[in-house]
């Protein structure tokens, strides 16, 4: 397919090692996906589901609800998560995401899960995280955006710097309803994680896709949440970051125009802006990442993960 416009010079603000995440519940897994588990002597069963074991992958891990289990923790890459019931006897999950530094090898899970009466049960697995090769891409943009003037350092710095803390806060509650949804169902490039070099020199990793959306065209809220930031910033132009509790966040930028404030609630599915070419940009498109705390994660693999409990008008739109 011919395409007339190249896709943005990169926005990646915020880098990060993996993250996690208590979730609601967990329906039936897509066939594409794989599901494999630890198991503690006793029986009790924690799951894994994926897609695959690769930098910039969800995992998604769930226990399902027991009246012996008080709570379980689990610990991955560095990381250590507590796993409860969403709702007395319902499952508990943790989903986690692979960043795109994660450098392949073997890596272990540990389970510890504690039992109502007090007893302490563990399990344990290495697993094998995976290489994966990432495109990269020259970009020709205007010197000021490659190497932008030193009279506006700082504000890149900063803005930089208020991206970095948005993402590293976790809201201790899920405000999502249902499956995540796409921001416009136009094409995408698949340009997650490339490795770009912008007028010659190497400069950043593309943590977004690139949606081929018109100018003007809608940009929906990819699942319900609170606006975080509605805001105009050098790299990314008019902005949008909504958390979806419990450190999970969308990204939209390049925007024309913000049609919502910071601290307002949107519905999933819930226009939030209109397409444009604003900021470090080539040409109209929308930038959409997510992050789940520091994760770097594809946001179409998480589109993949069916979350259960959104409400029949939020599915529909």
């Amino acid at each position: 397919m011919v395409r007339s416009w190249r896709p943005a010079a990169g926005c990646g603000l915020i880098s990060g090692a993996v993250s996690m995440i208590i979730l609601l519940a967990f329906p039936a897994l897509a066939a594409a996906r794989t599901e494999e588990g630890l198991r503690t002597s006793s029986g009790i069963t924690v799951r894994m589901d994926y897609s695959s074991l690769q930098p910039g992958e969800p995992l998604l891990f769930i226990l399902e609800g027991r009246s012996d289990v008080h709570a379980a923790v689990l610990r991955f890459l560095g990381k250590t998560v507590v796993m409860r019931p969403a709702k007395p006897g319902g499952d508990a999950l943790a989903f986690m995401g692979i960043d795109l530094d994660v450098k392949p090898g073997e890596y272990p899970i540990d389970i510890q899960v504690e039992k109502t009466d007090g007893i302490l049960e563990k399990a344990h697995r290495d697993i094998a995280i995976l290489e994966k090769k990432f495109p990269s891409q020259k970009l020709w943009v205007k010197q000021e955006y490659a190497t932008p003037p030193r009279s506006l350092t700082e504000r890149i710095r900063r803005e930089s710097e208020m991206v970095s803390l948005i993402f590293s806060l976790e809201t201790p509650e899920w405000l999502g309803d249902g499956d995540f949804i796409a921001p416009n169902p136009a094409e995408h490039w698949p340009n997650f994680g490339q490795r770009r070099l912008t007028n010659n020199v190497l400069r950043t990793v593309h943590t977004g896709v690139d949606v081929e959306v018109p100018f003007g065209g809608p940009i929906k809220a990819v699942n319900a949440g609170r606006v975080v930031l509605a805001s105009h910033l050098y790299l990314s132009g008019m902005t949008v970051i909504i958390d979806h509790g419990l450190g999970v966040f969308s990204f939209y930028g390049h925007l024309s125009k913000i049609l919502i404030k910071p601290g307002e609630r949107v519905a999933k599915g819930e226009v939030v802006g209109n397409c444009g070419t604003t900021g470090r940009s080539t040409g109209p498109h929308l930038h959409w990442s997510m992050r789940i705390l520091d994760s770097r994660v594809d946001p179409y693999e998480m589109l993949s993960l069916p979350i259960p409990g959104g409400t029949s008008s939020a599915r529909g739109k």
